[in-house]
């Protein structure tokens, strides 16, 4: 690609910024960051952290937005953004996000490319949330811990995301799981 994109980062966390700043350095995107929203962006893309109280002010640019997240956020405010990525997104992830919002293109998926979770790992994954062992997924399913320890891997393969923590935030972003029921 000759033509980079610019893209404007807005977040208060320098640590949010400056990881973006290193995944997005050997791609098609030129970056450039900002603390809060600015009254003008010459960008053709923003990625903007929802913390911020003041970024509903971005969609007046007319620009894609994505919204950078690192916490639970309720999936209707973020059905507003163009796409949304996670911190705990692999790179290979955000970038290829990144370039779909560019492209137009209408698939949002992280999973896209035919590694969306089946039926069968959206329910192991919620197990796995709610703090069950092997074991006890195995018995609740009547498989084998050995079909359970597949589908994990195969979850952690498509995602990204190795740590049960991470996948506890995935399965809630994805309304696969209620925060409540994990407490």
């Amino acid at each position: 690609m000759n033509d980079k994109t610019k893209i404007l980062i807005i977040s208060p966390s320098e640590i949010i910024t400056n990881g973006l700043k290193v995944i997005l350095a050997r791609t098609e995107f030129v970056v450039d960051s900002l603390a809060d929203v600015p009254a003008t962006v010459d960008a053709g893309m923003i990625l903007v952290d929802p913390v911020l109280t003041s970024y509903n002010s971005v969609f007046s640019f007319g620009l894609p937005v994505v919204a950078v997240i690192h916490a639970a956020y309720d999936e209707r405010s973020l059905s507003q953004f163009s796409e949304v990525i996670s911190i705990y997104d692999q790179p290979q992830v955000m970038v290829r996000k990144l370039r779909k919002v560019v492209s137009g293109s209408a698939d949002s998926d992280p999973l896209a490319d035919g590694k969306e979770l089946s039926p069968r790992e959206k329910e192991i994954l919620v197990c796995v949330a709610k703090g069950m062992l092997n074991k006890e997924i195995a018995y609740k399913y009547n498989l084998s811990i050995f079909t359970v320890m597949t589908h994990r891997k195969n979850i952690t393969a498509k995602t990204g995301i190795k740590s049960i923590a991470g996948l506890t935030a995935y399965a809630i972003l994805q309304g696969l799981i209620d925060i409540e029921s994990i407490k």
